[in-house]
């Protein structure tokens, strides 16, 4: 831990023992905050100014995510999180006051609770219909009551100690063993809240049941879930969404742990992993945007009371000068010791680009079960990123995606995930929980961009079963013109084995990169294979004869999602075939090399969906029946500009015009033409081993090549005009 954080922790710690003047903001000088940090506190004064004109409001729970009582508590725990911390820095007892009252009603209230009556399919709260939530309350109250709780008379803070704090770390800990004592975010949340209060009220056993679990052994608790969530690179095992969502009682709960407990030595507990977490979950994101995979949705951004703890407790750490690039873009500060320090040295100009680059994120604990792979052409935020998702299934969150990928550049996600099926606190869309399309659609294989068989997902769907078979990471490359991720997995279907190969081509004169997609799947029997793809965008162009249903729309299955895709149009083409779609100032095609006897489905998303709650979406999907092996070769081509203003067009015709296969010994070969007439071969060599030298002959042309992949330039054909 870096000296300016031990100061900056330990001056946190203090504020929960000095007693403030009793003043007005009127009579206190105000120093010179820097301008994001004088930001916050001004955002902060209107909502606490707002709540104190309002008068203390603690109604009795009813409502599921989005009611009435429901965002009321919220409010609440905000305003009791930043009313003490104006109080910190102000020294106005307006503030205290207004936070002590609502803590005091608080305390009135809660004794007289029992589970929440909008309990569903979750281990119920008190306060709210989840007990997650009651939680997060629990952070955010132990906070703010930490900034004001010493300067009370004693019987206000016995009251608050035994009636609420107390009573509601209690409930989170002994009176909901099924949740702290589980490995997931739930649980931290849980830890956090106990350990916060156990600090708070310098109750030793509430701090070490939330460090060590409930019978202190250290088989759960706070400690346990650092082992066991995040891989040695940080990733965690929800993916980005919920790594997100966890972060912020994982870096406060630390930074309380820094401060009481130094000897623990918390931010270098296994290899400085809650730092890691944090820069990962900065780089599992697009234009600021999280990576949408598994229960995700898909409009979250760093832009987040999470991740603006989560930054803020990073620099103050690490003063690594690329975090204040990152609260730069967030444009928020936190009200704490760390976001002061942060959002002054960003005043100052000490930031720096964060450095975007391609990353291996190993899964699992051991980083062993699987990968997330990040490949990136460029440190900018928004530029090219393609995402091979072979990671571990992800826990109930996760979905039956392996070896599925996604494609974003600077128009945004172009090839797709759905994410979650939710409408979060929307009270109309079943308070705001996930909705049964959640299972039914946006869980389920074929709403990814990965291999179908028989029209099942993968392990049946069982996400328990998933969690027991990794998928296996072979090789990657993450640097220079050709980059790639191949992985394989055999256990998503019972008979079937399968290899995807992910490479992202820088090529000469083309102003974006390629994405080239080899999938092989084997099999001891004849199966149906469909190989879904999710665009963002308008279909312009392509050359498959379809046969469009006009007057009806039929419906492509009856379960595991196919009930949920209307068919538009179905079409064969022997040999190469392309669909354009345009998003943006952009065009893009996809061209294909389908088995033989392969035909194409166009569809959207939607069918079956009598609550209206899916958005409508198109698929592609390349479907082979019959076939014990099958190998898909497709490639995805970015190109030209699109202009609105000037109503110009540049490139809207695809500049590859010709995509070949061979199976070549064991090694798949493509042979990509331009429109140029130059040619290019990528060879995927069977043995992946670093090490091994392969070769094949092109045309008379002997190619020879070491590793998994070679590249090389062929001959001049005549070029099209």
């Amino acid at each position: 831990m870096t000296r300016t954080l031990a100061l900056l922790l330990a001056a946190a710690a203090a504020t929960q023992s000095m007693t403030a003047p009793a003043q007005t903001s009127a009579t206190v000088p105000q120093p010179a905050y820097s301008p994001l940090f004088a930001a916050e506190i001004a955002r902060a004064k209107s909502g606490v100014e707002a709540s104190i004109r309002a008068g203390v409001h603690v109604p009795v729970p009813k409502d599921p995510g989005g009611g009435v009582t429901h965002e009321q508590h919220k409010r609440n725990y905000r305003t009791i999180f930043e009313g003490g911390q104006l109080y910190r820095l102000t020294g106005d007892v307006r503030y205290r006051d207004h936070v002590r009252d609502l803590l005091l009603a608080y305390a009135d209230l809660y004794p007289k609770l029992g589970p929440h009556p909008a309990a569903a399919n979750q281990v119920p709260g008190r306060l709210f219909w989840q007990s997650l939530n009651d939680s997060v309350f629990l952070v955010n109250a132990a906070q703010g009551y930490g900034a004001i709780r010493d300067t009370l008379p004693a019987a206000d803070r016995t009251r608050i100690d035994d009636n609420m704090i107390r009573p509601m770390a209690r409930f989170l800990s002994d009176g909901s063993p099924e949740v702290i004592n589980r490995i997931h975010n739930h649980a931290t949340w849980a830890a956090a809240g106990v350990g916060l209060s156990g600090y708070l009220l310098g109750d030793r056993d509430l701090v070490d049941k939330a460090l060590l679990g409930l019978d202190k052994s250290g088989k759960a608790g706070f400690l346990r879930q650092l082992d066991l969530l995040f891989s040695p690179d940080g990733y965690y095992a929800e993916g980005p969404y919920y790594q997100r969502y966890a972060l912020q009682p994982f870096v406060v709960f630390a930074a309380a742990i820094a401060a009481h407990d130094p000897d623990r030595k918390i931010f270098e507990h296994r290899d400085g992993i809650v730092l890691k977490a944090v820069r990962t979950a900065i780089e599992v994101t697009h234009d600021g945007n999280f990576l949408p995979l598994n229960d995700a949705m898909p409009d979250k951004s760093l832009r987040t009371e999470e991740l603006y703890h989560a930054v803020a407790i990073a620099y103050a750490a690490t003063k690594d000068p690329a975090f204040l690039s990152i609260a730069d873009w967030q444009g928020r500060s936190v009200l704490t010791p760390a976001g002061q320090v942060m959002a002054s040295d960003l005043a100052a100009g000490k930031a720096k680009p964060w450095p975007f680059a391609s990353r291996l994120l190993g899964d699992g604990p051991d980083g062993e079960q699987g990968a997330l792979v990040l490949l990136r052409t460029k440190p900018d935020p928004r530029g090219p990123l393609l995402v091979a998702k072979n990671s571990v299934q992800g826990m109930g969150h996760g979905h039956f995606d392996r070896l599925g990928w996604l494609y974003y550049d600077e128009t945004g996600a172009v090839v797709t995930d759905y994410g979650a099926a939710r409408f979060l606190n929307v009270e109309a869309k079943r308070g705001g929980r996930y909705l049964p399309e959640n299972d039914s659609w946006a869980s389920a294989t074929v709403a990814h961009n990965t291999l179908v068989v028989d029209e099942q997902s993968h392990f049946a769907g069982n996400w328990k079963t998933g969690e027991k078979y990794p998928t296996q990471q072979l090789a990657t490359a993450l640097d220079g013109p050709t980059r790639y991720s191949i992985a394989e997995i055999g256990t998503a279907y019972k008979d079937v084995r399968f290899r995807r190969a992910l490479l992202l081509l820088d090529v000469p004169g083309l102003a974006n990169p390629l994405t080239l997609d080899l999938l092989r799947a084997s099999s001891g029997t004849k199966h149906r294979y469909d190989l879904p793809l999710h665009f963002s965008g308008h279909i312009i162009d392509n050359d498959i004869a379809f046969t469009r249903n006009l007057a009806e729309r039929p419906v492509l299955g009856k379960a595991n999602g196919y009930q949920h895709l209307w068919v538009d149009g179905e079409g064969t083409k022997a040999g190469k075939a392309r669909l354009t779609w345009m998003q943006g100032s952009r065009f893009y095609s996809y061209h294909m090399l389908p088995p033989a006897g392969a035909r194409f489905i166009v569809a959207e998303s939607g069918a079956n969906d009598p609550e209206f709650n899916l958005r409508r979406e198109p698929a592609l999907i390349q479907r082979l029946d019959g076939a014990a092996d099958a190998t898909f070769v497709s490639l995805l081509e970015p190109h030209g500009e699109y202009d609105a203003s000037s109503e110009a067009v540049v490139a809207s015709s695809a500049r590859v015009t010709a995509l070949e296969h061979r199976r070549e010994g064991a090694a798949d070969l493509i042979l990509v033409t331009l429109v140029d007439g130059r040619r290019f071969a990528v060879a995927v060599a069977d043995d992946v081993a670093a090490g091994i030298k392969h070769s094949v002959t092109v045309d008379g042309r002997a190619l020879a090549w070491t590793g998994p992949v070679g590249r090389f330039d062929l001959a001049k054909t005549g070029a099209k005009k």
